[in-house]
């Protein structure tokens, strides 16, 4: 469990987001999960944990669903009733001390019944790492279900 005040970064593809701290998450292994050896469906993977299957998804930079066999790890967001992973390309924790992240909210409808997926940047000089909104990005991750 990570410090509330750091915040994990993900890359998804070759596009890097922020993870509040506070959201609540564990990072698992791949050698850890079921990998989804079937090419249908949106999961990626699986966590067992007692007798439910936690769901992994893979998605690219824009946040669409896609599968890619080059992953090793999988981060898993606390949510109800169950957590919901994500499969990513590399993952750092960084501490808040090094981050400045500014709050903001996106134009438009929020594409999620719990808002808008992002809610800060993250500016550095001419790059910019927009900061996941947790309840939001669950949502966003539990409707994508197994299509």
């Amino acid at each position: 469990m990570a410090d509330p005040n750091q915040y994990l970064r993900l890359q998804l593809g070759g596009t890097s987001y922020l993870l509040p701290g506070a959201s609540g998450f564990t990072i698992e292994q791949r050698e850890h999960l079921i990998t989804n050896k079937s090419p249908e469906g949106n999961i990626a993977a699986w966590q067992s944990v007692r007798s439910a299957r936690l769901p992994a998804y893979c998605l690219d930079g824009m946040l669409r669903v896609t599968r890619h066999p080059d992953w090793h790890r999988a981060v898993f967001l606390d949510a109800l009733p169950h957590a919901v992973g994500l499969v990513v390309d590399e993952v750092q924790l960084l501490p808040r001390a090094e981050t400045t992240v500014t709050p903001f909210t996106p134009l438009g409808l929020p594409p999620t019944r719990l808002g808008h997926l992002f809610s800060g940047a993250w500016v550095m000089g001419h790059r910019l790492m927009l900061v996941f909104d947790p309840q939001a990005f669950v949502a966003y991750l539990q409707s994508l279900g197994d299509e």
